[in-house]
């Protein structure tokens, strides 16, 4: 069933959690919104969320004993998301197999997007380069975000749960945009006029479409494809940055959607498929309790930027060391022993992580060498005895940028 604004609209209950969904579209110039397509919906777990905030103190001015005013900070936004690895397993090697939001996101942590095999394959060869706008839509509401990249990627991988990924990073800034009601003949202005006090729902530089209340689905203009943007606000009357056309006396206005269906690909791969290995041990790893990667890529953000309320410039610097924590859990046995001989030399361990059917299409992960803390062993009242491994992934030799390989096979 597609999604009725005018019923929304009038609706009398709050908003619902449930109706949240995120799209995603790489941007053309940093910071500069790009405009989403059905394609680029994104399934997401629950706890995503986009964060605008930005801090207040009280003026140091004299003013006696009583408050006056406030002194406004930088704002910051920063957004996550969660995920599961959803793998087309239907297909062949083709870019297909996952959806054009996650390639956008694995580009953004990554750097280096390699097709010429036919599926994507990621590695830090290149500085990540590309920003994107997030669109964060609920019922109500949405939050609209561009200049948007990833920070940083967590991508847990538990034997007594479901595999998944956590995504995390900034946006140059981040707009709440509403719904509203027109009951007036807006053709041949540049301004739509919303009912008393319902202008403020629309901030400058949001992106909205009109829609016919007849049915509360038509989008009116060309805002099926090309949304307005908002120029500027006086009270009730909201300017666009487009004439309108279409001559109704009914119409909503708000916030961007693509028209439905949407289309993501809903084929999780959450582990009871895949194995992993160690170079030269395969019997340590008959039973791996769980392995996880924390990659981050340790941006410089540029809030320094005088003039700007927040993020500003080229919005950020790749110019931290990017770093991608590994972690392994093994129970005690005769086999992990020598490995914890092993790992005292420092040398590295090549692990290879495979999710899926690895005859089919899956996700595999691979780190040429993970250099691990010696682990500190604590045996349990009963039961085995489970050992925590932790250390980063280091590339193989000078330039060689080969810590982490996430390919989609």
């Amino acid at each position: 069933m597609a999604k009725n604004f005018k019923s929304i609209y009038d609706s009398q209950n709050d908003a619902i959690a449930l109706e949240q969904k995120f799209f995603i579209v790489e941007e053309s110039t940093r910071g500069v919104f790009a405009v989403p397509t059905a394609a680029d919906f994104l399934f997401t777990l629950s706890g995503g969320s986009v964060n605008f905030t930005q801090p207040v103190e009280s003026s140091p001015h004299r003013s006696g004993r009583h408050h006056t005013s406030v002194i406004k900070q930088k704002t910051s936004t920063e957004w996550s998301l969660p995920t599961f690895f959803n793998i087309d397993t239907t297909l062949g090697q083709s870019v297909a197999e996952i959806d054009p939001a996650l390639r956008v996101l694995w580009k953004s942590l990554m750097g280096k997007e390699d097709i010429t095999g036919g599926s994507p394959v990621y590695t830090s060869g290149e500085a990540p380069d590309i920003t994107f706008s997030l669109y964060e839509n609920g019922d109500l509401w949405a939050v609209q975000a561009p200049g948007s990249f990833v920070e940083s990627n967590n991508a847990t991988f538990p034997g007594d749960g479901q595999s998944q990924m956590e995504w995390a990073g900034m946006s140059k800034t981040a707009l709440t945009v509403g719904i509203g009601n027109s009951l007036i003949d807006n053709s041949s202005t540049s301004t739509v006029t919303v009912q008393a006090g319902e202008g403020v729902r629309f901030p400058v530089g949001a992106k909205l479409m009109l829609i016919d209340s007849a049915d509360g689905v038509t989008r009116l203009d060309a805002t099926a494809a090309t949304p307005l943007t908002v120029v500027s606000v006086t009270g009730d009357v909201v300017t666009v940055d487009t004439p309108i056309v279409t001559a109704l006396t009914d119409t909503i206005l708000a916030y961007y959607e693509p028209e439905e269906p949407h289309v993501a690909i809903n084929d999780p791969q959450t582990g009871l498929q895949g194995s992993i290995t160690i170079v030269g041990l395969s019997n340590v790893t008959d039973c791996v309790r769980s392995a996880g990667i924390n990659m981050v890529n340790n941006h410089e953000l540029q809030d320094f930027c005088y003039g700007e309320e927040g993020l500003g410039g080229r919005l950020f610097t790749p110019g931290g060391r990017f770093t991608a924590e590994v972690t392994l859990e093994l129970n005690l046995n005769k086999d992990l022993s020598g490995f914890l001989n092993k790992i005292k030399d420092f040398t590295g361990e090549d692990i290879t992580l495979i999710l899926g059917d690895a005859t089919g299409r899956h996700f595999q992960l691979e780190v040429p060498k993970a250099i691990f803390s010696i682990p500190e062993i604590s045996v349990p009242d009963t039961g085995t005895i489970p050992i925590s491994f932790t250390g980063n992934a280091y590339q193989t030799a000078l330039d060689a940028a080969d810590e982490v390989t996430a390919s989609y096979l």
